[in-house]
């Protein structure tokens, strides 16, 4: 018989090594049929400098055709579509006019009610532009699954730093994952870095991710047997978990149980009110009232110079200045700015959110 001292040590013995038990990530999500262990799986260090050279030799010169080979360390570094799937561990092999089931849907028109349908929680929608084309999605109106696929893309098939909302074609690829379909992502990442390197020969051009794929280049200049640098390495950010699942990717809460929420925590009239400061909502309405008579000055600008252009000679129809003035009505009254109630809290609670955000994104 066990005495009480010996049996309590082995039961507190026990439950520490519960807890110290890491949690699994289910792989076979991703890995599998598709292979796509190396994709989700790439080096975990990068040398900034390699990265930038790759990208530097890569751009061609202003007559040269794009080669699809850049140069490290005065070796040769390809980075075609077929060297990429060969880094990728040849997850799809097609031949040379094949074409996979992604791209070949991507010439159709994009079925966006099912997008919707498999991607967004449930009540949620696509946001169009003004128009009422479906224009992107948000990231937090997404399913978890869908969230984590997102991931996925934003990170290793198409970077992009700006991960809040989601282009329709973003979305698309997405749907296609998550729908089984073949997709050649070799051709993917070759056409994501081609973008990248042809962004240099255009003046004021800016790409979705700069200096994109790290990681994957570190891959491609060991297979050409670039000699690299074993120090000043640059690490990638810690795995993914189900831990960083459950806290990332799940569904935020929505506006009316936030409103339900602050009901109940205050009484009275003003509970039911919506919280707007008068001062901001003044000063918002002058900017969209000066921008709107720009953009009509803008227009009658140019009306009247392609009158000019297209009447060779006679009499030119321009306003005079009492007609321009009445046309684009600039708004004069400017709104005073005063410290209204609780503008101070509202400031506390901006910078207590930027800095949750921002330690968001540095976790991630």
């Amino acid at each position: 018989m066990e005495s009480r001292s010996s049996a309590g040590k082995k039961r507190k013995g026990a439950a520490t090594t519960s807890r110290t038990v890491p949690i699994q990530f289910d792989t076979d999500k991703f890995v599998g049929a598709k292979q796509a262990a190396r994709l989700i799986n790439p080096l975990e260090h990068y040398d900034i400098a390699t990265v930038r050279e790759f990208y530097a030799n890569a751009l061609p010169d202003d007559d040269e055709p794009f080669t699809w080979v850049s140069r490290v360390a005065g070796r040769p570094v390809p980075f075609d579509r077929d060297t990429i799937n060969q880094i990728l561990g040849e997850p799809l092999q097609l031949g040379a006019d094949q074409r996979d089931q992604y791209h070949i849907d991507l010439r159709l028109h994009k079925d966006v009610p099912a997008i919707t349908a498999a991607l967004l929680l449930p009540g949620k929608s696509v946001e169009p532009n003004p128009s009422g084309v479906p224009m992107r999605y948000h990231r937090e109106d997404m399913t978890p699954m869908a969230q984590l696929i997102l991931l996925l893309v934003l990170t290793n098939i198409q970077p992009k730093s700006h991960t809040s909302t989601v282009p329709i074609p973003v979305a698309h690829l997405v749907h296609s994952i998550l729908a089984n379909v073949e997709i050649d992502v070799a051709r993917i990442i070759a056409n994501e870095l081609k973008t990248v390197i042809e962004s240099g020969l255009k003046s004021g051009a800016r790409v979705n991710c700069p200096l994109a794929f790290p990681c994957l280049i570190m891959s491609l200049c060991i297979k050409a047997r670039v000699r690299l640098p074993s120090r000043g390495q640059v690490r990638i950010p810690a795995p993914i978990d189900d831990r960083y699942v459950a806290k990332y990717c799940r569904a935020k809460a929505t506006g009316s149980s936030a409103a339900s929420g602050s009901t109940r925590v205050s009484d009275g009239p003003s509970a039911s009110t919506p919280r707007v400061d008068p001062y901001l909502r003044a000063a918002c309405e002058f900017n969209f009232e000066w921008m709107a008579a720009s953009q009509r000055a803008m227009i009658d600008m140019h009306d009247s110079m392609q009158r000019l252009q297209l009447q060779g000679s006679g009499a030119h129809a321009l306003m005079t200045r009492e007609q321009f003035l009445t046309n684009a009505n600039w708004p004069v009254d400017v709104p005073v700015y005063s410290e209204g109630v609780g503008a101070d809290d509202d400031d506390e609670d901006d910078d207590e959110a930027t800095g949750s955000e921002a330690g968001s994104e540095e976790e991630s």
